[in-house]
């Protein structure tokens, strides 16, 4: 297990490394300032250019995060759907063995010769 942990702190270093240093590299080649403006409110607000697409890129990230959220939807119903089912058959398993080891004992108790 502790492998396995260490692995997976190995491979989110190097996934994480680079993008980073891109966002990073991003950050310090646009940092020229530009003025947004959003058209029906008035007046504009100047910001550096990484920030416009960092932020960006974040909310596309959070839409597309959202997107895949409700479109799994149908999945975790199911998968909840497949629980309660499994639940229910778990209990009736336990019932029939309750039942079986009833029927046994009884079995055993009329099988066993007069003494």
């Amino acid at each position: 297990m502790a492998t396995r942990s260490r692995i997976a702190k190995l491979t989110a270093t190097i996934l994480t490394l680079p993008i980073t240093l891109a966002v990073v590299l991003f950050a310090v080649s646009n940092r020229h300032v530009v003025a947004l403006e959003f058209w029906p409110l008035p007046g504009s607000l100047e910001v550096p250019l990484y920030v416009v697409g960092l932020l960006t890129m974040v909310i596309g990230f959070l839409i597309g995060g959202v997107i895949a959220w409700l479109g799994a939807g149908e999945s975790r119903q199911r998968a909840r759907a497949a629980e309660r089912d499994a639940r229910g058959l778990e209990t009736r398993l336990a019932d029939a063995q309750v039942e079986i080891d009833k029927a046994r004992s009884l079995i055993s108790t009329r099988a066993a010769p007069a003494e």
